[in-house]
């Protein structure tokens, strides 16, 4: 797991403080579960994938595409020709190959460096992507000053009383090159994998979430890549 350690005091005036902080307990709480509960899904319906590679024609946020049968976590979204606000899809890191019997040991892997991402493409023309989110919001309920992490990264803790876990948000620090951020979660739990979870706008009416596990920070750029050009691949919008 990352090694991070929230600092004790924020400088903020104690009338303020105690607030702000159940808040952001209770957001870091809602993460870990969000995360959490996305990897319990997956691995509940692991069942019911199929082998095939076979591509199937569907349409998400008046978009048409064609995505492979084995990249399909649920049986109903495999359905040609259906119409749909959420797609969720898992491949393994770094080959980006769907599911298959000789992969099947790969995609049952729960540990912290399981080699499956979580790929969700959603319907969505309003919501912040990560990037924006740290800019506009994260980036203020900081914790203290970064730290470095690996792959040039930076690593912001979040206020928080650390109940659950740490959280923060990766990010890059360069004034030229793209920007990168993604917020991640070390649970105490030691029984739980510490995850990372990135969103991306495609378009105008599409959104592009990816949950990876944290001992993979460090091939955030290629990871970032391969994700996108998997996507557009499907004939997502970039």
């Amino acid at each position: 797991m990352m090694p991070l350690t929230l600092p004790e005091s924020t400088g903020m005036r104690a009338r303020h403080f105690t607030p702000m902080v159940v808040a952001l307990a209770l957001a870091g709480v809602a993460f870990l579960f969000h995360i959490i509960g996305g990897w319990i899904a997956y691995t509940d319906d692991s069942s019911r994938w199929s082998g095939s590679a076979e591509t199937i024609s569907l349409e998400l946020a008046n978009t048409a595409l064609n995505v492979p049968a084995n990249l399909i976590r649920h049986p109903e979204q495999r359905q040609p020709g259906a119409r749909l606000d959420r797609l969720d899809l898992a491949m393994l890191w770094p080959s980006g190959e769907g599911y298959s019997a000789a992969a099947a040991r790969d995609f049952s892997d729960t540990g912290d460096t399981s080699p499956v991402i979580l790929v969700t493409l959603q319907a969505d023309d309003q919501s912040m992507d990560t990037d924006e989110r740290f800019a506009r919001v994260l980036r203020s309920l900081a914790a203290g000053e970064a730290l470095p992490g690996p792959g040039g990264l930076s690593l912001l803790p979040l206020s928080g009383d650390g109940t659950a876990g740490t959280d923060f948000v990766a990010h890059t620090t360069a004034a030229s090159g793209p920007a990168y951020a993604a917020r991640c979660f070390t649970p105490r739990d030691k029984a739980l994998a510490a995850n990372c979870e990135r969103t991306v706008r495609l378009g105008e009416e599409m959104l592009l979430t990816y949950r990876f596990r944290q001992a993979h920070l460090a091939d955030w750029q290629a990871l970032d890549g391969r994700i996108s050009a998997l996507v557009a691949s499907f004939g997502a919008p970039l």
